[in-house]
């Protein structure tokens, strides 16, 4: 995934391990190649910084509606 297509708020799917996150910040400059991209896993409290490329945006029907998907969390607390 390249650092420019980023944008806050995107679901993504982490390579390594297969989880849904979702971008919550710019990405940072890491090396000339690779940036940082802050995410939070879905249905969890934790944060990470992940190497752009380890990420793959979800399709727009998987994404959610203020950037043009369809999904609605369906949990709710």
């Amino acid at each position: 995934m390249n650092a420019s297509d980023i944008k806050l708020g995107q679901r993504v799917a982490v390579t390594l391990t297969g989880m849904t996150a979702l971008v919550v910040g710019p990405p940072e400059y890491y090396t000339a190649r690779a940036k940082l991209v802050p995410i939070k896993y879905e249905n969890s409290t934790r944060y990470e910084y992940m190497i752009n490329k380890q990420l793959e945006l979800l399709p727009t029907e998987e994404q959610y509606p203020a950037l043009g998907g369809t999904y609605v969390s369906k949990e709710r607390f």
